[in-house]
């Protein structure tokens, strides 16, 4: 519901659907706050590892291949230039959580491998990023979220 002030300063209930803002609008917003939303509450959480968010996308983008991704198939997959993964590979060797490994076809090409010290922080932000996602949506019906869940798989496979 809106309200308005009329000439003679009364406040009055107006009908909103005049005033509110395009449906599409209203989506695209709410879309890309929640994301944002999201991605700063999994930060929170994994502040006390001392991983950047760039970090952890990439020991989980690792994790999750079926083979060894080049780094800018890396960068290229959590959406950062190239320059930055170059920063952040280089960080995360010098932790050893992921270590470079030469490809076999192009010697030019270094692949990302996960070490063990890396599997153990991934199972670590997965705990983590679960406790995030439980304190998150603990104030939406499982049957809602379903039914979001579904709308939003629905969206992403129109995607060209």
């Amino acid at each position: 519901m809106f309200f308005e002030f009329t000439r003679e300063n009364q406040l009055r209930a107006i009908n909103g659907s005049r005033h509110a803002p395009d449906l599409e609008e209203r989506f695209d917003s709410a879309l890309r706050n929640t994301a944002e939303g999201w991605r700063r509450a999994v930060d929170r959480h994994l502040a006390h590892l001392g991983v950047t968010q760039a970090g952890w996308m990439t020991i989980a983008a690792a994790v999750h291949a079926r083979s060894p991704l080049s780094q800018s198939k890396l960068a290229d997959k959590i959406a950062i230039s190239r320059a930055s993964m170059v920063q952040t590979i280089d960080l995360l060797v010098r932790d050893g959580l992921v270590k470079r490994e030469s490809s076999a076809a192009d010697r030019r090409v270094k692949r990302i491998v996960t070490t063990d010290a890396g599997m153990h922080l991934y199972a670590v932000i997965q705990n983590e990023i679960a406790a995030a996602r439980r304190q998150w949506l603990a104030a939406i019906e499982p049957e809602s979220l379903d039914h979001l869940t579904e709308l939003l798989e629905k969206l992403l496979d129109q995607v060209p």
